[in-house]
Protein backbone atom coordinates (compact mmCIF):
# COMPACT_ATOMS: atom_id res chain seq x y z
CA UNK A 1 0.00 0.00 0.00
CA UNK A 2 1.61 3.22 -1.27
CA UNK A 3 1.32 6.58 1.32
CA UNK A 4 0.73 9.58 -0.45
CA UNK A 5 2.69 12.64 0.84
CA UNK A 6 1.17 15.52 2.64
CA UNK A 7 2.31 18.99 0.60
CA UNK A 8 4.85 20.56 3.21
CA UNK A 9 2.67 23.72 1.81
CA UNK A 10 -0.50 22.99 3.65
CA UNK A 11 1.13 23.53 6.78
CA UNK A 12 2.36 26.82 6.05
CA UNK A 13 -1.03 28.02 4.95
CA UNK A 14 -2.64 26.65 8.09
CA UNK A 15 0.49 28.05 9.83
CA UNK A 16 -0.70 31.54 8.50
CA UNK A 17 -4.43 30.98 9.20
CA UNK A 18 -3.46 30.38 12.55
CA UNK A 19 -1.16 33.23 13.12
CA UNK A 20 -3.96 35.79 11.42
CA UNK A 21 -6.95 34.01 13.19
CA UNK A 22 -4.48 34.41 16.53
CA UNK A 23 -4.32 38.02 15.64
CA UNK A 24 -7.75 38.89 15.29
CA UNK A 25 -8.97 37.04 17.99
CA UNK A 26 -6.50 39.33 20.15
CA UNK A 27 -7.66 42.78 18.72
CA UNK A 28 -11.45 42.40 17.84
CA UNK A 29 -12.38 39.68 20.39
CA UNK A 30 -12.66 42.02 23.13
CA UNK A 31 -14.40 45.23 21.01
CA UNK A 32 -17.08 42.77 20.60
CA UNK A 33 -17.81 41.51 24.15
CA UNK A 34 -15.70 39.13 25.30
CA UNK A 35 -13.44 39.62 28.79
CA UNK A 36 -9.87 40.53 27.60
CA UNK A 37 -8.63 37.94 29.49
CA UNK A 38 -9.86 34.94 27.86
CA UNK A 39 -9.61 36.61 24.43
CA UNK A 40 -6.10 36.92 24.80
CA UNK A 41 -5.84 33.31 26.36
CA UNK A 42 -7.66 31.90 23.39
CA UNK A 43 -4.81 34.21 21.16
CA UNK A 44 -2.02 32.33 22.84
CA UNK A 45 -3.47 29.13 22.52
CA UNK A 46 -4.12 29.81 18.57
CA UNK A 47 -0.71 31.14 18.25
CA UNK A 48 1.01 28.15 19.91
CA UNK A 49 0.66 26.03 17.31
CA UNK A 50 2.17 28.43 14.26
CA UNK A 51 5.66 27.05 15.27
CA UNK A 52 4.58 23.24 15.63
CA UNK A 53 3.18 23.87 12.00
CA UNK A 54 6.22 25.15 10.69
CA UNK A 55 8.20 22.65 12.20
CA UNK A 56 5.71 19.86 10.80
CA UNK A 57 5.69 21.94 7.29
CA UNK A 58 9.64 21.50 7.80
CA UNK A 59 9.72 17.94 8.75
CA UNK A 60 7.68 17.27 5.35
CA UNK A 61 9.91 18.85 2.95
CA UNK A 62 12.92 17.08 4.42
CA UNK A 63 11.46 13.65 4.10
CA UNK A 64 10.29 14.74 0.00
CA UNK A 65 13.72 15.75 -0.57
CA UNK A 66 14.98 12.35 1.32
CA UNK A 67 12.81 10.75 -1.05
CA UNK A 68 14.14 11.99 -3.94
Amino acid sequence: MQVRKKNPNRFYLVMLFCLLLSFCSFVIAPRIGYERDAAYAVSIMIGLWAPTLCILGVARELMAKKDE
